[in-house]
């Protein structure tokens, strides 16, 4: 149920960063849907907030804490500045429409975008042995193993190439207008691509850590083997 929630959120990301598809209304109720589920999963997720400073603190657990405290920071950015903006939800109250304001929020909105993909890199691990034990997939199989690694490629070396169509770095620094994110909106091709942005993100944390894990000879719960019970 809780990897469904998750899906649910991370589609909805997909679809609410698409603001030509979706006119104003639509994305501003998504957005607040997003924001509830956000919520939830944190507080289903509020034992991580109290094992904060507890135990040993290695470099991955460092990086890890670093990507959720800034997720959490862009995810408050996001919320208040698109309250601020609303033009529909909160249209009733006088609030903020100077510029700077909607530049916050498309650059938070983005960079919580890169974040929680790098957040899904971290605990891929984890996530991925659920599935696989669920669906009783034999990670170990050899012909397993060269299709995953295969997949993985493409899926990097896509998202690579969807990151310079889409413009993300640029977005970033401001150098590529918000408002002209698709001349021609095609909501499948917007969410396939930063579908595939996103997994490129997620796909190099994964493999970062292990590199890491390797090197330090460590074996954290959350980096082992996704069959590994």
């Amino acid at each position: 149920m809780r990897n469904i929630m998750n899906l649910m959120m991370i589609l909805c990301i997909l679809v609410v960063l698409d603001y030509p598809f979706t006119a104003n209304a639509i994305h501003e109720i998504l957005g607040l849907f997003v924001v509830l589920l956000f919520i939830i999963h944190n507080a289903l997720s509020r034992h991580w907030y109290t094992a904060i400073g507890k135990g040993k603190m290695n470099l991955l657990r460092i990086l890890s804490t670093i990507t959720n405290v800034l997720l959490l920071v862009m995810m408050l950015l996001v919320t208040v500045t698109g309250v601020l903006i609303s033009q529909t939800v909160f249209s009733a109250f006088p609030l903020s429409q100077k510029l700077w304001v909607h530049q916050l929020h498309a650059l938070s909105a983005y960079l919580g975008f890169i974040l929680s993909a790098i957040h899904l890199g971290f605990r891929w691990n984890a996530l991925w042995g659920g599935i696989s034990r669920r669906l009783r997939i034999d990670c170990m199989n050899f012909r397993y193993i060269i299709l995953s690694r295969i997949a993985l490629l493409l899926i990097i070396g896509y998202g690579i190439y969807a990151s310079f169509t889409r413009h993300i770095g640029s977005k970033l620094l401001f150098q590529h207008g918000f408002n002209d994110w698709n001349t021609t909106p095609s909501l499948v091709g917007f969410v396939f691509d930063h579908m595939a942005i996103m997994g490129c993100y997620a796909a190099i944390t994964y493999l970062l850590t292990q590199m890491l894990q390797k090197q330090n000879h460590r074996h954290l719960p959350c980096l082992s083997h996704p069959c590994q019970k």
